[in-house]
C-alpha cells in the first residue's frame, strides 16, 4: 500500500516524540509548527525556565470579596472560551490570551518610552552643561576684549601725550596708566587664550608659574576677584626691579590649593560665610607682597 500525503509528517512526529492521534491531514503540520515555537522560545533564555503568564477577563464591580469571587470565575469562563497563545515581547516570553498579550505589548512600548525619555533627560542635561560652557566662555571672551581695548586707548593716548600735549587731557594719563599695568602686568585670561587651538603656546609650564591653575582651567573662571588675585601673583613673580616675598608666595600656594580642593568655586566670597578659600584670599592680599 502506497503511503499517505501526511505519512512523513506522522513519522516526523514520532521521530520528535510529539504525541499525534489526530485523522486530518493538517494536524501534523499545526503540531510540528507549535513544537518549532515552543523551540524557539526555550531556546531565548537557557537558564530561565519561568515566564510571565497574563489573562485578562471581564468581572463586575462591588465588594471586594464579591469581586474576588467573581472574578475567579471569570478566569475559569475564560480559560474555557479563549485558546491561550504564547509570545516574545522584547526578550521577554509572555503566555495568555489574546487581551492580556495585548496589555504585555503596552507595558513593552510604555517601557521603551520611559527608557527613551530617561535618554533625552540625558541628552537634555549635556545640553544644559554644554550652554553653561559657552556661557563661560562668552563672558572669557568678553574679559578679553575689555582687556584688549585698554591697550589700544593706551596707544592713542600716549600718541596725544607726546606728540598732542596741548590736547591731552586728565583721562588720557589715566588712560596711559591704566593700559601699562594691562601690558605689563598679568592677565590670565587673555594668556590663557593664548594656549588654545592649532599653533598655540605649548609652554604650560611657564603659565603656571605665572598664575598658579592650567590655562584650561583659567578659562572657565570669570571671577573678579580671583583672577585679579592671579594677575597680582603674576605680576610680582615678573617683576624684574622687586622679588616677592616667601611669604606672599607660600600664602599664594595655599590659596590655589584650596581653591582647587573645592573645584574651583568662585562663590568663596559670598557673604559673611568662614572658608577655607576665603581665608587663604584674604592672607595672601593681608601679607607683605616684596621683600625689604
Amino acid at each position: 500500500m502506497a503511503p499517505t500525503k501526511k505519512q512523513p509528517l506522522q513519522d516526523e512526529c514520532k521521530a520528535l516524540k510529539i504525541p499525534y492521534a489526530g485523522e486530518t491531514a493538517t494536524q501534523p503540520t499545526e503540531l510540528l509548527n507549535k513544537h518549532q515555537k515552543s523551540k524557539e522560545i526555550l531556546t531565548i533564555d537557557e537558564d530561565d525556565i519561568t515566564c510571565e503568564a497574563i489573562l485578562i477577563a471581564d468581572t463586575m464591580v462591588g465588594e471586594e470579596d464579591k469581586m474576588k469571587e467573581v472574578a475567579k470565575e471569570a478566569f475559569l469562563e475564560e480559560l474555557d472560551k479563549d485558546e491561550l497563545e504564547v509570545e516574545h515581547i522584547r526578550d521577554y516570553v509572555f503566555v495568555g490570551n489574546r487581551r492580556g498579550l495585548r496589555l504585555a505589548e503596552m507595558k513593552a512600548m510604555l517601557d521603551a518610552h520611559e527608557s527613551k525619555i530617561t535618554f533625552l533627560q540625558g541628552h537634555v542635561k549635556e545640553l544644559e552643561d554644554n550652554d553653561k560652557a559657552l556661557t563661560a566662555r562668552v563672558s572669557t571672551l568678553s574679559l578679553a576684549v575689555y582687556e584688549y581695548k585698554q591697550i589700544r586707548r593706551r596707544f592713542i593716548s600716549s600718541f596725544k601725550v607726546t606728540k598732542l600735549p596741548e590736547a591731552v587731557e586728565q583721562s588720557d594719563h589715566d588712560l596711559v596708566r591704566e593700559g601699562n599695568l594691562v601690558a605689563h602686568g598679568g592677565d590670565a585670561v587673555v594668556d590663557a587664550l593664548l594656549y588654545e587651538g592649532i599653533g598655540g603656546r605649548r609652554d604650560i609650564y611657564a603659565f603656571q608659574q605665572l598664575y598658579g591653575l592650567h590655562p584650561a582651567d583659567v578659562v572657565k573662571i570669570s571671577h573678579h576677584e580671583t583672577l585679579n588675585l592671579l594677575n597680582l601673583h603674576a605680576g610680582i613673580r615678573a617683576d624684574t626691579r622687586k622679588t616677592g616675598s616667601e611669604e606672599f608666595y607660600q600664602r599664594f600656594a595655599a590659596f590655589i590649593l584650596a581653591f582647587q580642593v573645592s573645584s574651583q568655586d568662585t562663590d568663596y566670597l559670598l557673604g559673611n560665610s568662614v572658608n577655607t578659600t576665603r581665608t587663604a584670599y584674604e592672607a595672601v592680599l593681608d601679607c607683605q607682597k616684596y621683600k625689604e
